[in-house]
């Protein structure tokens, strides 16, 4: 494959979030308290914290083992609150988010990712809640396309995506469908995970604008030793699939594809 500095690039890219992060065997030692002393070491970066509900693993939420409440996913949040960290029991993530500032590219994403795990292995082996085993990465991006920017209706979809088409003249009874969603999942090499695929419509929160969202999320099999080989992958993967699935006339016109 070909070096990450050769992948397509564009100067006004589509991005509006990006997730970067791990899920590992839960920390069942981990208390409430143990949050608050893990916020102190992210507070000069990120001094605002928010609640989230747990995501749950293969349909179920973990628990303290000696109480049986959830313990909940919390958010540290920038200033610009455009980056964030999360974490629970069993999973801690980077996020960056598009507000005023462009998309700062892969590599600021991944070391700030690395930087942020950095602290996190640190806190845990000085409060002795266990290790950080990972069972599986994710990098997703998600990108929004303001539906009047690319076509009028969804039989114009087709110059966005190259493989979305509906031809009006060939259907004698259905009109041109409101609503399209979209999934599909492929195999990254040597059995290192997927890259899974979203195609939705939505609505902007900002404005309330409609939206197609297509979402790119690659995920590992399994646990990986070399972080920073996975990702690398999986960013290759994305934004390779992300040129692959759509169309050239797209890409120039709308995001302006450099390389």
């Amino acid at each position: 494959m070909s070096l990450q500095s050769e992948l397509p690039s564009y100067k006004h890219p589509p991005v509006d979030e990006v997730v970067c992060g791990i899920r590992f065997e839960p920390l069942m030692e981990l208390r409430v308290p143990h949050i608050g002393l893990l916020w102190s070491r992210f507070r000069d970066e990120y001094p605002e914290t928010q609640h989230a509900p747990a995501i749950p693993t293969e349909a179920s939420i973990l628990v303290d083992e000696t109480t049986g409440v959830p313990l909940p996913r919390v958010w540290f949040i920038s200033k610009t609150d455009s980056e964030l960290i999360q974490f629970q029991l069993d999973r801690f993530y980077y996020n960056w988010r598009h507000r005023a500032e462009e998309y700062p590219r892969y590599h600021s994403i991944i070391e700030k990712f690395e930087k942020a795990k950095r602290e996190l292995d640190s806190f845990v082996d000085e409060v002795k809640i266990g290790s950080i085993t990972i069972v599986e990465c994710e990098l997703s991006y998600i990108n929004q396309i303001p539906r009047e920017q690319a076509f009028k209706d969804l039989s114009d979809l087709s110059k966005l995506l190259l493989d979305f088409t509906w031809h009006n003249e060939k259907h004698s009874f259905l009109p041109c469908p409101t609503n399209v969603a979209w999934q599909a999942r492929f195999a990254l090499p040597n059995g290192r995970g997927s890259l899974n695929v979203k195609l939705n419509e939505a609505i902007r929160k900002s404005d309330s604008a409609p939206i197609m969202r297509l979402e790119l999320s690659a995920k590992s099999s399994k646990g990986e030793t070399d972080l920073r080989s996975w990702f690398d992958l999986a960013h290759e993967w994305i934004v390779r699939g992300f040129a692959d699935l759509t169309t050239p006339e797209a890409q120039s016109t709308l995001w302006k594809r450099e390389i």
